[in-house]
């Protein structure tokens, strides 16, 4: 079982990568084309569209999640009955939520333009795109998507992954022609629901070949449909912070500073969230695992694991941060040029954004692997009117600066420090200080390796291309060889070091 879960794993993180990749590159592609061809406004009006839809999918309410969690048991135990239960209670829900949001759409409808301060791009309906993007939204509600929570409880999310790069690729180059031959934004938008549909219906092709055994049918026993309304509550309001802290950005920038400001700030967060989607790979790849590691593991193996896995995934983080702060203007600069670009005081709030949200992933993973949502229910909502009072607030005297300084104090001081403390309290019953003084210091680390990583960078006196692979080429080195220095007497790089190397020898046994 062991291995199954090591494999799956490592599988899933390869072609995770993958995918990652092909949705990195192609859209940065089409995004350039997009500026090039039409205007920035068109990135901002696609930005703002997609926001706007995020939030009425809240009406998923996190049941995908709550019902990947019923799943971990039975199918430890082959308990297929009530696996086929679950899934036929996952279809009627989703049916209902796609229901909902397509009412909530068009109740939205007459008011988009609302949404929008500033102008509008020319000969362009804003009406007719939200019926596409919301079409795109609703149509996986009814065409089996919920079908994905048997790949990702049986850790094959690489299924997933290479589903969606199959339609990705072929969808993203019939968006480059259509970009680049007939600069028609209306042919572009029209291929997203269409690679939707066909994503679905692959997807639930592979499924029925892959597990047979599984169908919609039965009901599912009262106590586990009470526990699980209970987790979805709990996990709906997980999910409203999530908006506040993602789509209500976009909206309020669009709202306030409009079109052409969106469009420059969602450059710079699309460049950042790529990142966030590739250390995702990690999260997902691992979350079914772990909690295969709860019901089979004692707390105290799990606290090591857990511990382990932070310093590993800091170190990550760290590194990224590094990289950010050093090639974010350099890459900007040459991929769109200064008009395109914000000061240098921006990367800083961005690297700092990126940082926090990456401290509170495996607190988020483990609260996912042990099902912790009910009693976390009061910190989302806390957190959500935080935020969004403070975007409100703060985007009148600062701009762009007062939206991201909001959620920046939203997640260091409301999300870190509640989560880890639900955590350490419901699930390792331990003090949390420890954990506490370990995301002190290595934030101080994080400083250290920064500001000497950036002074070194600073010394390159290149432009262009030669100047971002020279300080690449520093990022790659600087900050790994710096925080092995600063972490050469953690117990954590030594019981890392045996892991790995445990690893590669079982590897070469088998």
């Amino acid at each position: 079982m062991e291995y199954d879960k090591i494999k799956n794993v490592k599988r899933n993180i390869i072609y995770g990568f993958v995918n990652k990749i092909i949705l990195m590159f192609c859209p940065f592609i089409i995004r350039s084309i997009i500026i090039m061809k039409l205007s920035v406004e068109y990135v901002g009006l696609s930005s703002l569209f997609s926001s706007v839809l995020q939030v009425l999918s809240l009406a998923e309410l996190g049941f995908g999640t709550a019902i990947v969690y019923s799943m971990y048991k039975p199918i430890a135990t082959n308990d297929i009955v009530t696996i086929n239960a679950l899934l036929n209670f996952y279809k009627k829900i989703y049916r209902i939520i796609g229901s909902i949001i397509l009412v909530c759409g068009i109740c939205i409808f007459p008011f988009i333009q609302n949404f929008i301060s500033g102008e509008i791009p020319p000969n362009i309906n804003i009406k007719i795109l939200y019926v596409i993007y919301l079409f795109n939204t609703v149509i996986s509600y009814f065409s089996g998507a919920y079908k994905q929570s048997l790949l990702i409880a049986h850790q094959r999310n690489d299924v997933e992954n290479n589903i969606i790069s199959v339609a990705s690729i072929i969808m993203y180059l019939l968006q480059i022609i259509v970009l680049t031959l007939f600069r028609n934004y209306y042919m572009y938008i029209i291929l997203l629901p269409i690679s939707t549909v066909f994503i679905n219906v692959s997807r639930n092709f592979l499924i029925k070949k892959m597990y047979p055994e599984y169908y919609c049918n039965g009901k599912i026993e009262n106590s586990l449909k009470k526990d699980m309304y209970k987790r979805v509550f709990g996990l709906a309001l997980t999910r409203i912070c999530q908006v506040c802290r993602n789509s209500f950005d976009s909206i309020i920038i669009s709202s306030f500073l409009g079109l052409a400001v969106l469009g420059k700030y969602q450059n710079y967060y699309y460049i950042m969230n790529t990142i966030i989607g590739f250390l995702s790979i990690v999260t997902s790849s691992v979350v079914a695992g772990i909690g295969n590691s709860i019901v089979t593991k004692t707390i105290d193996e799990n606290y090591l694991e857990f511990k382990n896995f932070s310093f590993i995934y800091n170190w990550i983080a760290t590194w990224c941060t590094v990289c950010l702060l050093c090639l974010y203007q350099p890459f900007m600069n040459l991929w769109l040029g200064k008009e395109f670009m914000f000061p240098f005081e921006l990367v800083i709030y961005m690297c700092i954004y990126f940082y926090g949200l990456k401290v509170g992933d495996i607190v988020s993973v483990y609260k996912e692997a042990t099902g912790i949502y009910w009693e976390d229910k009061i910190r989302p909502i806390i957190e959500s009117i935080v935020n969004l009072i403070l975007n409100i607030v703060l985007v009148k005297s600062f701009g762009v600066y007062g939206v991201v300084m909001s959620t920046i104090f939203s997640i260091v001081f409301i999300n870190i420090p509640w989560s880890a403390c639900i955590l350490f309290k419901i699930y390792f019953k331990k003090n949390v200080k420890e954990y506490f003084i370990v995301v002190l210091k290595n934030s101080i680390k994080l400083m250290v390796v920064c500001i000497i990583t950036y002074l070194i960078c600073g010394l390159v006196s290149f432009d262009g291309i030669i100047e971002i692979v020279i300080k690449g080429i520093i990022c790659v080195c600087v900050p790994n060889i710096l925080i092995i220095l600063l972490n050469y007497k953690s117990s954590n790089l030594k019981n890392n070091y045996i892991f790995i190397k445990k690893y590669i020898e079982n590897r070469r046994e088998i």
